[in-house]
């Protein structure tokens, strides 16, 4: 019959008690730090992932682990031989971070938890999925839980807090730079309020007047041209007229519309005799020829 034996009360407060050791050991940069506890990392399995969502710490960055305290029962007949590691890989493969075997060879199975102490280690020297409860033998692993101390280091980057160590106070932010505009150093704002001489002012007001008028003098010009040319084309106009009726008037056509043609019958008084037209032999055989050659060409394609 399996049997299970029960940790004594002794037991249960040395445990505690290092485990207040390890929660409760602060440095000289206490203040910059925040302690806790992480989930049950062994809550789904024996293996796990050491990632902050996982454990649910805060992040990668400025996390510590400083110990694990595990807890299973192991369950075996007396004679079975049977062994329970808990155990981190290191993340750059060189071994184990944690590695804690416990011997249940012609043991009873019971419920065994334990606390392990560690140097402050960096969350991020923990592989990823690295974190495991591993077994040999005959027996297995109940009510397993793994949880991790560890500090946060909120002060990991200086500047994310004013009451960090080395905090830097950042100088305000550099003002954009502008083309500041200055009409005084425009050329054409200088040109339009130079001052302006009355003399030149006068003379172009001259100028201006003088090339309307000859602009006037030019168009009365072209319209007493387009009257002459009108006349000239107008008095041209009833000179052919006048000689195109003196011509009509001169030529009579009625002497073509009453003349006759005599109706005298004209007859042929050219006459062809029929001499006869010979066959032509020549052509008789090479129609001959022809026929023969088509009926070869036929042949060929029957």
């Amino acid at each position: 019959m399996q049997k299970q034996l029960k940790i004594s009360a002794t037991q249960r407060s040395k445990s505690w008690v290092v485990l207040l050791a390890l929660f409760y050991c602060f440095n000289a940069q206490a203040n910059d730090y925040t302690y806790g506890v992480s989930n049950n990392a062994a809550f789904f399995g024996n293996t796990w992932s050491m990632t902050p969502k996982y454990l649910g710490v805060n992040g990668i960055d400025g996390m510590e682990i400083s110990g694990v305290i595990y807890q299973y029962t192991a369950v075996k007949d007396l004679d079975d031989d049977f062994t329970v590691t808990v155990q981190n890989e290191r993340a750059d493969g060189n071994g184990y971070i944690i590695k804690d075997t416990e011997d249940w060879s012609q043991k009873y199975g019971m419920t065994i938890r334990k606390a392990i102490g560690l140097p402050y280690t960096p969350l991020a020297n923990f592989k990823t999925d690295g974190g495991s409860i591993a077994t040999t033998g005959t027996g297995s692993v109940e009510n397993a839980s793994v949880v991790y101390l560890h500090r946060f280091n909120q002060c990991f980057d200086p500047q994310s807090s004013v009451n960090c160590s080395g905090y830097v106070t950042p100088l305000p932010p550099t003002p954009p730079k502008f083309d500041l505009y200055d009409a005084l150093e425009d050329d054409s704002v200088t040109n339009a309020t130079k001052e302006t001489d009355k003399d030149l002012i006068d003379k172009d007001e001259d100028q201006k007047e003088k090339s309307d008028k000859d602009e006037k003098e030019d168009e009365r010009l072209q319209v007493a041209l387009s009257i002459s040319q009108n006349a000239l084309t107008l008095a041209n106009s009833f000179t052919q007229s006048s000689m195109i009726s003196a011509m009509n008037a001169a030529t009579n056509l009625d002497a073509y519309y009453l003349a006759q043609i005599p109706s005298t019958v004209y007859r042929e008084t050219l006459v062809l005799k029929d001499k006869g037209m010979k066959d032509n032999r020549r052509l008789f055989r090479s129609l001959a020829q022809d026929r023969q050659h088509d009926k070869m060409v036929e042949a060929q394609y029957q």
